[in-house]
């Protein structure tokens, strides 16, 4: 019997009609995105979504199509993860925040309203510090950039140790209600979503559980980080200080991975930033509140 988890990802079902690859000359990379971009712009700037570590593109499926009623709507895969492609080499924060300005200059897209989650919000957060001209706004979905170090969980301890992270990741293959227990710490309440979410959720993780590539690139990513801020820790400060582009700071209110004061201590500092609180939301409030995530987006100036 085939595994039917070595096939390739399938689009969340309103969101395939959406789907194309683009090619990056300069890296070389094949990127997978949905792009609304035949659908209305509404004269404003176009938005770029950015998700998160370990996941994909379809972790806005609720989000894209009410925003794609008023403007162009871009979420990529992240190159290392879902379809996009996989090259060995070190994912970090740098390397990702070239990517997205080399895929803005490719779609010809000179501003953008750029939205990231968790990683993604890393991503985002680095974008605008270095091409601040490039974005218009700026949205951070449980996860930003600090001036502090943050706490870090006792699993995530775990996951940073070479070998070790790999061997838990591994052997969850052949193990899909283990795989898909896993999750549970990033929302709310999982079981809570619509059972077509728990069941494209438990087919998609165990997906990403077989991968060899997304394997390499979620622990390449992961240690890259603090690798990446304790670098550049004492320019953050100043730099989070100056950045003028709006930016509205959006978190789960019960957020388990990254807690809310993490937020509240941005906006402290960057004064350009205002906190939305997502109530009823863990670390995933585009799945679990994606109305009220849509009405931050939909309101920034």
């Amino acid at each position: 019997m085939s595994n039917p988890y070595l096939q390739p990802m399938r689009p969340w079902p309103s969101l395939a009609q959406h789907a194309r690859t683009v090619l990056l000359p300069k890296s070389g990379l094949r990127l997978f995105v949905f792009d609304t971009a035949d659908e209305r712009d509404g004269g404003q700037a176009p938005v770029l979504l950015i998700h998160g570590l370990g996941d994909e593109a379809d972790t806005w499926r609720y989000v894209v199509e009410p925003l794609a009623q008023r403007r162009r709507v871009i979420a990529l895969d992240l190159p290392g993860f879902g379809r996009s492609d996989k090259p060995r080499r070190a994912y970090s924060l740098t390397f990702f925040s070239d990517i997205i300005i080399e895929l803005l200059d490719v779609l010809e897209i000179k501003q953008v309203s750029l939205v990231g989650h968790s990683l993604g919000g890393l991503i985002a957060h680095t974008v605008a510090l270095g091409h601040p001209e490039r974005l218009s706004n700026l949205t951070l979905i449980d996860g930003c950039l600090s001036p502090q170090p943050q706490q870090v969980s006792a699993a995530m301890v775990f996951r940073l140790l070479p070998l070790v992270g790999e061997r838990y990741y591994n052997g969850l293959r052949g193990h899909p209600d283990a795989a898909y227990a896993s999750l549970a710490a990033y929302y709310l309440d999982i079981t809570r979503l619509p059972e077509a979410d728990r069941q494209f959720l438990y087919q998609r993780v165990n997906e990403r559980v077989w991968s060899n590539g997304q394997r390499d690139a979620y622990f390449s990513a992961l240690r890259q980080m603090p690798i990446w801020m304790m670098r550049n820790q004492r320019d953050i400060l100043p730099r989070l200080e100056a950045l003028a582009v709006p930016t509205v700071v959006v978190w789960g209110q019960d957020d388990r991975i990254v807690p809310v004061r993490a937020g509240q201590a941005l906006v402290a500092i960057q004064s350009s930033a205002r906190l939305t609180p997502i109530f009823a939301s863990g670390h995933m409030p585009q799945q679990e509140q994606p109305d009220a995530v849509v009405q931050a987006i939909a309101t920034e100036r």
